[in-house]
Order: structure tokens, then sequence, then C-alpha cells
């Protein structure tokens, strides 16, 4: 067994809000859009942190490819697989 120095140990804070800022640019887009609603994405780097915003919000999604490599990202109710149907 280790012999661990009181003095080394960090103190413990209790009751230290969280800031209230914590959403990223991308889930803050997604909190803000209702269901049905499209943004445009700059380029396919873009539109994989879309798409994971929506998909850690509870959402789905659907893209279309426009021009000059930019994309159409809709926010869409979630689509379950069938077999994630039958254990509920």
């Amino acid at each position: 067994m280790t012999n661990i120095n009181k003095n080394s140990i960090p103190e413990i804070e209790r009751g230290i809000p969280l800031p209230s800022n914590r959403k990223s640019g991308w889930s803050l887009t997604v909190s803000k859009m209702s269901e049905g609603d499209s943004i445009v994405v700059k380029n396919y780097t873009e539109l994989n942190k879309m798409r994971s915003a929506l998909t850690r919000a509870g959402w789905g999604s659907s893209a279309t490819e426009l021009e000059n490599q930019t994309f159409r990202v809709w926010k869409v109710k979630k689509r379950f697989h069938k077999a994630q149907l039958k254990k509920q």
C-alpha cells in the first residue's frame, strides 16, 4: 500500500457552478434549430461536425451536396433500425 502525503491531495471544492456557455458552436446551432430546419456548411469537415452535433442531441440528419463542395444539412427525427425497435 502506498503512503499518501496529506499535503499532496488537492482541495475539493463544492458548490462551484459550471459555466453556462459550455456548448460548442455546432451544438448551439442545433439547439436553436427546429425540426425540418437546414443550414449550409462550407465543406465536408463542417458537415461531419454538424451531423455529430445533431446525433449527440438525439436528432437525425439529412444532407445534400450543393455547388462548390458545400452541403445543406437538415435537422430531422432520428430513425431507428429494425433491430433497435425489437429491443424496446
